[in-house]
């Protein structure tokens, strides 16, 4: 456990370091401040992956997450993630993560199917798409082999600005929107043939 409240430690250092820090190019110019990520950095199996995504839209082919709020506050208590992880010229790889309290830090993800035992409110799976058979596989948690999730979830600030108008000086009010890093390891399996068939999972993520 210490090792892993070290790695969200760092995590959230370096985020906030990418935000509030500038730097000059070669031609002395400020690089643009990041306001928005999409981070996925990891492995399915054996295959690498990696996404970095800075001030990209929040809705893309590529990665589209959504926080919900209560009525009461803007701070987030829901994520729903959807990211292409893969997309090859015959496969499409696609993930889906649901996480229902962002208030929590960690939860282990079982099988969403009713015959199981063990039920969550969270959820992740992955879809495989054959772009040739035009076939979708999907694949999921199952009571044996859950997912183990850790994140932990931030609100990113954009300081309000001032401007002086002859005598009289107007303060803006500055914006904040929701962020999470984290970390989903485990397996998820397709059992819709004789021999189950199984994704390692072992991913780490951050979006705001």
């Amino acid at each position: 456990m210490k090792r892993k409240a070290e790695v969200y430690t760092y995590l959230i250092l370096v985020l906030v370091g990418s935000f509030f820090m500038s730097s000059c190019s070669s031609d002395d110019e400020p690089e643009e401040p990041i306001y928005h990520r999409s981070y996925v950095k990891g492995k399915l199996n054996s295959t690498s992956i990696y996404q970095n995504s800075v001030n990209a839209e929040i809705l893309s082919d590529i990665s589209n997450y959504d926080f919900k709020s209560n009525n009461q506050t803007d701070i987030p208590v829901e994520l729903d993630w959807e990211a292409c992880l893969i997309n090859s010229k015959d496969t499409t790889v696609t993930l889906f993560l649901h996480i229902d309290d962002l208030f929590r830090t960690n939860g282990v993800i079982y099988s969403p199917n009713e015959k199981d035992v063990i039920k969550t409110k969270n959820t992740c799976y992955i879809t495989v798409t054959d772009k040739n058979k035009k076939t979708t596989r999907i694949y999921h948690p199952t009571h044996p082999f859950p997912i183990s999730a850790m994140w932990q979830s931030f609100m990113v600030y954009d300081d309000g600005k001032s401007e002086r108008l002859k005598n009289l000086t107007i303060n803006y009010l500055g914006r904040r929107w929701p962020g999470i890093s984290g970390e989903l390891q485990g397996y998820l399996t397709n059992d819709d043939t004789s021999t189950p068939d199984v994704i390692k999972v072992d991913l780490s993520f951050i979006l705001y």
